[in-house]
């Protein structure tokens, strides 16, 4: 599952008994401490009623998320995933920001941040 839901989400998620609205799966992450990074990918969940994980995630839509747009805006392209994510760690960024792009394919070399986001919305 590409970039749409990072790890910390996805342990988080593990527990919930679907079905949960919004409001619960938010209450539910509250209570397992997770980081605001994830905390505000999940408050971006439409409200409504979900009954799976892959629902969620799909939802979510954490593909360039506008926290990875400002991360990558002063990296030069083009570069791979490992160029990326040396970018990205020797700038201290979040966990979120690294471990989303810590989902990007390998052998690839990205011409932009369009470039990631488009591979990342054609693996899913």
């Amino acid at each position: 599952m590409p970039i749409f839901c990072n790890r910390e989400i996805m342990d988080a998620l593990r527990s919930i008994k679907f079905p949960k609205s919004k409001n619960e799966i938010l209450t539910h992450i509250i209570d397992n401490n997770i980081s605001e990074a994830s905390g505000i990918a999940l408050n971006k969940l439409e409200n409504k009623i979900y009954y799976s994980n892959d629902e969620i995630c799909k939802n979510i839509k954490i593909v360039c998320d506008i926290e990875i747009r400002n991360a990558l805006q002063e990296m030069e392209f083009p570069a791979t995933k490992n160029d990326i994510l040396d970018y990205v760690r020797f700038r201290n960024y979040s966990a979120f920001v690294v471990n989303s792009l810590e989902e990007l394919p390998d052998k690839y070399k990205f011409k932009g941040i369009a470039d990631i986001c488009r591979e990342t919305q054609n693996t899913t």
